[in-house]
C-alpha cells in the first residue's frame, strides 16, 4: 500500500457475509448476457506543442529537476552522517552521473572501471567525469535521511523509506499523463539476487528473483502507476484480498464512469473486485481462479476436454451482470468480464501435439480481447530488458531500485514522445532516443579532471595525430541557442549540412564543421532546424 493511505476499504459486504455464514450470495445462471454501453467516453489528449521537445526535456516530465536537487540535498545529508563530512555535489554533477548510467546500459563493460581503464577506455565516459569523482558520487548517493525512519517494529516503520520519496515523486510526475482506454494491472520484477527480505520469487517471469512492482499500464507499454510489494504483514488487508487491494489502489488514477477498461490476471481477481469497479464505471476483464467461483456451476473439465478443444461453458451472475466463461485450451481457463462476453467468436492458431501440425481452435470474444490487451506491463518489462543499468551494489539494495526509477522514466519518455508526433513523422529508436538523453546529461559539465605530466610513450603522442572523430551533438544541445560561436580551423573538413562542401569553420560548442561563406550560412541552419 502506498505509505501513509489507510488500507481500502471498499464495499465489501458480500465477502465478509460468505466469510461469515459460508453461503454463496451470487446468481449464476446461463442465461443471455446484457451487453452494457461500452463505449469510452473520454479521449486520449495529445498534445501536438509537445512533439517539439527535446529527448531530455520529455524524460524530464517525469525525472524532473525537483527529483535531481533532492538526490543532491540527499547526498549531501548522508556524506555528514556517514563520514562527519562535508560532500560538496552539484545538480549538474548529479545529471552527468545519470548520463554515465545511461550511457553503461548502451555500452556494456565487465565493470564500471573499464570505462576509465586505459586498455578499454570510452571517452564519452571517461571525458566527462573522473573515475575517482565518479565513485565518490556514488558512495555517497543517498535518496531520504535516516533519521526520519521510524524504528523497526513501530507502526509507522517504512521497509522502503530509502527510496520512498524518489517512488512518490516518479509516480506523482507518471499519473500527470492522460491514460489510454484500456489499461492492465500486472508484477514487475527488479532482478536482484540480494539476500534481504524484500526480495520475491516468481518462476513465470524472466527474472524470477528481484524486487517486485505492481504496475498500471496502457498497451502501448506507459507506466501511469506502481505500487512496490514489501511482503506480507505489511500492510492491512481488505476481505477483497491483497491482490484486490493493490488493483483498487492502482485504479485511482483512473477516471470514473468513462468505460475505461482494466485488465488483470487470476492472482488479483475476483467477483467482488470485478463488481467494486463496475460501480466505479470500470469495465474489467480478468482470468480468475476456480476456487473463487464458488458456487458457479460450470461444466466439469472432463466434460469440456470430451466436446474437444475450444469447448466453452458460461454462466452470468445477475446481481452484478458479470459473465463467467470457462474456455477449454491445452487445459481450462476460467474468465470473468464486465464487458466483453462470447460473441463474435474466431478461431485462433495452436499447435497440436499429437497430430504434429496447426489446428484453428474456436475461441469467445472475452479471450481474443483478453489476449490483446493484457500485456502493457510486459512490454513496459520488454522495453526496460533492452538497454538495462546494470551496476552491481552489494550492500546497497536500494541502488537496483533507483536504476529502476531512472530507466523507467527514460523508457515512459520515449512512448510518449511517440504519441506527440506528427503524423507521418518517423520517430527515433528508443537506443537513439537514450543516446539523446545520456549525451545530453554530460553536455552539462565537463567534470574529468586532466592527467599531470608527460606522456608515457610516443605512442600516446602519435595517437593523437590520428583523426578526431566527433559525434553528433543532442538536439536539447544543438538548438538551444547559447554559446554557439564560431572558431577558424587550419585544415577544411567536410560540412556537417551540405556534406559536398568543405569548411573551415566549426561551431566551438557542437565541436562540428560548417560551412560560413557570404555565398552559405549552414552555420545557421545547424543551430536553427
Amino acid at each position: 500500500m502506498v505509505h501513509g493511505e489507510a488500507p481500502f476499504n471498499g464495499s465489501v459486504s458480500a465477502t465478509q457475509i460468505v466469510r461469515q455464514f459460508g453461503e454463496d450470495i451470487h446468481d449464476h445462471k446461463k442465461v443471455d448476457f446484457v451487453q452494457p454501453d461500452a463505449a469510452w467516453k473520454d479521449h486520449l489528449v495529445v498534445d501536438q506543442e509537445m512533439s517539439g521537445k527535446t529527448p531530455l526535456e520529455f524524460v524530464r516530465l517525469f525525472f524532473d529537476q525537483g527529483v535531481v536537487n533532492h538526490i543532491r540535498d540527499q547526498t549531501k545529508i548522508y556524506a555528514l552522517q556517514k563520514d562527519a563530512k562535508e560532500f560538496g555535489v552539484s545538480s549538474a554533477e548529479v545529471e552527468c552521473f545519470l548520463g554515465i548510467l545511461s550511457f553503461t546500459g548502451i555500452v556494456k563493460m565487465p565493470s564500471y572501471r573499464s570505462y576509465w581503464s586505459n586498455e578499454t577506455r570510452y571517452p564519452v565516459i571517461a571525458d566527462a567525469m573522473s573515475r575517482d569523482r565518479f565513485e565518490q558520487i556514488k558512495k555517497y548517493l543517498y535518496f531520504n535521511d535516516n533519521l526520519t525512519q521510524k524504528p523497526r517494529g513501530d507502526p509507522g516503520h517504512d521497509k522502503i523509506h530509502k527510496v520512498r520519496p524518489l517512488i512518490e515523486m516518479i509516480r506523482d510526475n507518471f499519473m500527470k499523463i492522460p491514460p489510454e482506454e484500456h489499461q492492465a494491472v500486472d508484477e514487475q520484477i527488479v532482478p536482484t539476487k540480494q539476500r534481504i527480505s524484500l526480495k520475491q520469487y516468481n518462476p513465470k517471469k524472466p527474472h524470477k528473483w528481484g524486487y517486485k512492482f505492481i504496475s498500471r499500464a496502457g498497451e502501448s507499454g506507459f507506466v501511469y502507476d506502481f505500487e512496490m510489494y514489501t511482503g506480507k504483514g505489511s500492510v492491512d488487508v481488505s476481505d477483497l484480498g491483497v491482490g484486490a487491494d493493490f488493483v483498487l489502489r492502482l485504479a485511482r488514477g483512473i477516471p470514473k464512469h468513462k468505460n475505461y477498461k482494466l485488465f488483470f490476471d487470476n492472482w488479483f481477481s475476483s467477483l467482488d473486485l470485478a463488481q467494486t469497479l463496475s460501480d466505479q464505471g470500470i469495465l474489467t476483464l480478468a482470468t480468475v481462479r476456480a476456487n473463487r467461483l464458488k458456487g458457479c456451476a460450470l461444466e466439469s473439465d472432463s466434460k469440456l476436454k470430451a466436446r474437444g478443444r475450444g469447448s466453452y461453458d458460461w454462466r452470468v451472475e445477475t446481481q452484478s451482470n458479470a459473465i463467467v466463461v470457462k474456455w477449454y485450451d491445452n487445459k481450462p481457463v476460467h474468465l470473468i468480464s464486465t464487458y466483453a462476453a462470447l460473441d463474435p467468436e474466431d478461431t485462433c492458431r495452436r499447435w497440436d501435439g499429437e497430430r504434429k501440425e496447426y489446428a484453428d481452435v474456436k475461441r469467445p470474444y472475452c479471450v481474443k480481447e483478453y489476449n490483446r490487451f493484457i500485456g502493457g506491463v510486459d512490454l513496459a518489462d520488454m522495453l526496460l530488458e533492452l538497454y538495462r543499468i546494470d551496476f552491481k551494489s552489494r550492500s546497497k539494495w536500494y541502488m537496483r531500485i533507483f536504476f529502476f526509477l531512472f530507466y523507467l522514466s527514460v523508457v515512459n519518455g520515449w512512448l510518449l514522445y511517440r504519441r506527440c508526433l506528427a503524423a507521418g513523422q518517423k520517430p527515433m529508436s528508443l537506443l537513439q532516443f537514450k543516446t539523446d538523453v545520456a549525451r545530453a546529461l554530460l553536455s552539462g559539465a565537463s567534470l574529468a579532471t586532466p592527467k599531470r605530466g608527460r606522456p608515457l610513450s610516443d605512442a600516446d603522442t602519435n595517437s593523437q595525430k590520428k583523426r578526431n572523430y566527433t559525434c553528433r551533438p543532442p538536439d536539447s544541445t544543438r538548438l538551444d541557442g547559447q554559446g554557439h560561436f564560431p572558431a577558424w580551423i587550419e585544415s577544411k573538413q567536410r560540412c556537417r549540412v551540405c556534406v559536398q562542401a568543405d569548411a573551415k569553420v566549426k561551431c566551438v560548442k557542437c565541436e562540428v564543421s560548417l560551412c560560413f561563406t557570404p555565398n552559405r550560412n549552414c552555420f545557421l541552419t545547424y543551430h536553427t532546424m
